[in-house]
């Protein structure tokens, strides 16, 4: 669309946060004992090779947790670096975390963000010896647009589907929770500004879809979680800012959730910026909740 893309990093969103939260810094934990295994193609389309990185404990006898993580930046911008601080704290504490590369709206229009990271799900079962994962124990975790895709996935979580391809279809691209930090649940919603278009300046979503909503509304829901939840979504963390736009359609999403007996559980922080979980004093806090979630085996259904 011709329309020129602003970087997002960890820098640029400290730059941009620090005058209203001067007490924050870019969150980089020191961790022991972890491998990684940086930029492994899990997919090629269209000549474009996509990368996944992935982080896992040193010497573990036991098959380890995996979770999936996806990044922000709006489905244009970003990259899969933003989730390395937190992949390095989760490994520490004994997870294998893998920060997933997906097409943004630049290099193609949805669906193909939610192709890409449903095949490294799969590839990552197909792997699974290789990288020591327990593959009845998967959660998937995202962040504002990445948390939109992740909830996507989380509440289809079906394998033959519009989302579905051909690359290592003999495994699953099923998780058993989701974590979504302040990512969209409903595109076309009161409470929501997504879509909101000015002249010579389209909204990120409207970029994603290709199209405004006015003009496409059944696509925009399609993309909405909250009309996908049925009996096969799993279960749901939702951490959220305090800024309310992002939890547009939350607790509707949580009532159908608990209609159809999957668990939806809530957390709701005080006095912080869209983009916290980049930054201290909030940063360690989330990863530890989303260690408990994932570390509580009582709390994770298994599937395979």
């Amino acid at each position: 669309m011709g329309q020129e893309i602003k970087p997002f990093t960890a820098q640029t969103e400290f730059q941009k946060q620090h005058k209203k939260f001067p007490e924050i810094s870019v969150f980089n934990p020191e961790v022991s004992g972890v491998d990684s295994l940086m930029n492994v193609v899990y997919r090629v389309v269209n000549d474009l090779p996509l990368h996944i990185d992935i982080y896992k404990p040193k010497q573990t006898k036991e098959k380890s947790p995996l979770l999936i993580m996806v990044h922000g930046g709006g489905w244009n911008a970003g990259d899969k670096s933003l989730e390395h601080p937190i992949a390095r704290y989760m490994a520490g504490a004994g997870i294998v975390a893998v920060a997933v590369q997906y097409r943004k709206s630049p290099e193609a229009l949805y669906p193909a963000a939610i192709q890409d990271v449903r095949c490294a799900i799969r590839y990552l079962r197909y792997k699974s010896e290789d990288y020591n994962i327990d593959t009845t124990r998967v959660v998937i975790m995202g962040e504002s647009a990445g948390g939109q895709i992740a909830a996507l996935i989380g509440a289809t979580n079906v394998e033959n589907d519009e989302f579905a391809t051909d690359e290592y279809m003999g495994y699953s691209s099923r998780v058993n929770k989701v974590v979504d930090v302040d990512g969209v649940l409903c595109f076309i919603h009161p409470d929501s500004r997504e879509g909101v278009d000015k002249p010579g300046k389209l909204s990120c979503a409207t970029q994603w879809f290709g199209r405004p909503a006015h003009e496409c509304p059944e696509l925009w829901d399609s993309a909405s979680p909250l009309y996908r939840v049925g009996r096969e979504s799993a279960d749901f963390l939702f951490i959220n800012s305090s800024q309310p736009r992002f939890s547009a359609g939350q607790s509707q999403m949580i009532e159908r959730l608990r209609f159809y007996g999957h668990e939806a559980k809530e957390i709701k922080t005080t006095e912080t910026p869209h983009t916290f979980w980049l930054f201290n004093p909030w940063a360690k806090q989330v990863a530890d909740w989303v260690v408990n979630e994932i570390l509580d085996g009582s709390q994770i259904q298994r599937r395979k």
